[in-house]
C-alpha cells in the first residue's frame, strides 16, 4: 500500500476557476495517477472531491513510484477542451518493502516540509528498545510495550471518562 496526502490552496483553487470557468470542479473529477518508474506502468484511480488522502493498492514491491493528482472533465460537460488537467504531483519515493523493518529501526525520524524545505526530527528512540518486537502481532499488545505506565486496560474495559473534565462543583 501506498499512501498519498495533499492539500490545494485557496489560491491555487481560485487560479483554476478563473482559468476553466467558476464550474470547474463541478465539471470535472479528481484522480490518481500513479507511475511505477521501475516496471514502466501507469494506472488511474478515480477519488471523489472530499478526500485529501489516498491508500493506493500497487502490486510491485521495492520500485520507484510517483503519483500526480490531477482531474478529468465528466463527459456530460463541454467546456473544458483538455482531457486532462495536472495539479500536482508527488517527490519520487521507493516503496513499499516487503516486509516491516523492525531490525532496522531508526531512533530519529525526519520530515521534510516540500514546499519550505523545513525538516523536523521526531525521537522514537523507546521504541528500538525493545527486543523481538516483531513479535508484538497486535496494536494493542505495542501499545502495552509502549506504554507500560499507562491505564490502558481501563481504557479498553470501557471506562472511557476524561480525567480533566471535572463537573463545577469539583472545582474550589
Amino acid at each position: 500500500m501506498l499512501f498519498v496526502y495533499w492539500d490545494i490552496s485557496d489560491k491555487d483553487r481560485l487560479l483554476y476557476t478563473k482559468k476553466y470557468g467558476e464550474n470547474f470542479f463541478l465539471q470535472t473529477k479528481p484522480v490518481l495517477v500513479v507511475y511505477n518508474r521501475t516496471m514502466d506502468y501507469t494506472f488511474e484511480v478515480e477519488i471523489n472531491d472530499y478526500a485529501n488522502s489516498w491508500y493506493l493498492h500497487v502490486n510491485d514491491t521495492n520500485c520507484k513510484y510517483e503519483i500526480e493528482l490531477g482531474r478529468r472533465p465528466n463527459l456530460c460537460q463541454n467546456t473544458i477542451k483538455e482531457d486532462y488537467i495536472y495539479v500536482a504531483s508527488s517527490n519520487p519515493i521507493n516503496a513499499p518493502n516487503d516486509h516491516i523493518l523492525f531490525e532496522k529501526f531508526n531512533s530519529l525520524v525526519e520530515y521534510r516540509d516540500i514546499k519550505t524545505g523545513e525538516v523536523t526530527k521526531q525521537d522514537f528512540s523507546k521504541l528500538s528498545n525493545f527486543k523481538n518486537m516483531q513479535q508484538i502481532y497486535g496494536i494493542y499488545d505495542l501499545y502495552k510495550q509502549i506504554y507500560k505506565n499507562e491505564l490502558l486496560d481501563e481504557i479498553v474495559e470501557g471506562n472511557t471518562s476524561n480525567p480533566s473534565s471535572y463537573s463545577s462543583s469539583e472545582f474550589k
